[in-house]
């Protein structure tokens, strides 16, 4: 699996397509010029992380070539971390783990803080509030 970005990321987007990279454990592509049939070449599994402006980061899951899953985020709160480090996603929501779990290392936590839970780079903590 890859992380990337569209192709000019605003640093907000470049930053977090990096700490979702870590979180899962997967490499992050600096696209450049580079379309998505290109990265597909390398993995058929890719994490797109992009922007639209008006609303907050969008976060597709495609699988050769298709869409399997898509979020907006409409919130990102990010802290410093207290507790233990984690890979993968934590979420709260049953129906939110059905659907990613075929996807990404998550694991369903009643007691997450957030729709999404990970622990980034340098001690970080993120929660995003998502709509699926």
């Amino acid at each position: 699996m890859i992380v990337t970005s569209s192709r000019k990321p605003s640093v907000e987007i470049r930053r977090l397509a990096k700490e979702i990279a870590f979180a899962l454990g997967v490499t992050y592509v600096q696209r450049g010029k580079a379309g998505l049939r290109t990265i597909e070449e390398a993995d058929s599994s890719i994490i797109f992380v992009s922007d639209t402006k008006r609303m907050g980061p969008v976060v597709d899951i495609t699988r050769n070539g298709n869409t399997v899953f898509s979020m907006l985020i409409t919130n990102i709160i990010p802290s410093e971390r207290t507790g233990v480090f984690y890979k993968g996603f934590l979420t709260r929501e049953p129906d939110l783990y059905k659907l990613l779990s075929p996807h990404v290392p998550i694991t369903l936590d009643l007691n997450a803080e957030g729709a999404i839970c990970f622990c980034g780079m340098q001690k970080m903590q993120y929660r995003l509030q998502v709509m699926v």
